[in-house]
């Protein structure tokens, strides 16, 4: 899958979709597509955040069908977001009651969620199954010695 047919792909045609499996080229097209867009869009205050925010949602289902191509719920994705969150909220408590104890723990959370976050990202690096599996037919096509992506 090229970059555009990424991008069209997963602005266009499956925005809000989580049904079915995106290639490893779909997914980090769309994650180049999104970084590169989000830098200059955030030079421009106001269209900045609305930018932003619309690419949340495809930047999302495409790592849960992302997930599905390598066999795996996409429920992963919502480990290290919940200790990402969850340590912010404990960081905020930590501040307010004036807790080293609980500050410790709070940036303890946010550490294990940023790892997760890096093992999803290193985990999305690996193929995914071949052939059909329980979250439906695969984005490749396997020919003799070498495999080509389904637009």
């Amino acid at each position: 899958m090229t970059f555009v047919e990424s991008i069209k792909t997963c602005i266009l045609q499956k925005y809000i979709s989580v049904q079915g499996r995106a290639s490893r080229s779909e997914y980090w097209w769309f994650i180049l597509f999104s970084y590169i867009v989000n830098f200059i869009a955030n030079f421009i205050p106001l269209i900045g955040i609305l930018i932003t925010l619309a690419l949340v949602i495809p930047s999302i289902t495409v790592a849960v069908r992302r997930c599905h191509d390598l066999n795996r719920t996409g429920w992963l994705l919502l480990a290290p977001a919940l200790m990402i969150i969850l340590g912010g909220i404990v960081l905020a408590l930590a501040f307010s009651v004036q807790s080293e104890i609980i500050m410790y723990l709070a940036v303890f959370m946010l550490v294990i969620g940023c790892f997760g976050g890096i093992a999803l990202s290193i985990y999305f690096i690996f193929p995914g199954t071949q052939g059909p599996n329980k979250y439906g037919e695969g984005p490749y096509v396997f020919t003799e010695n070498k495999a080509t992506i389904q637009a």
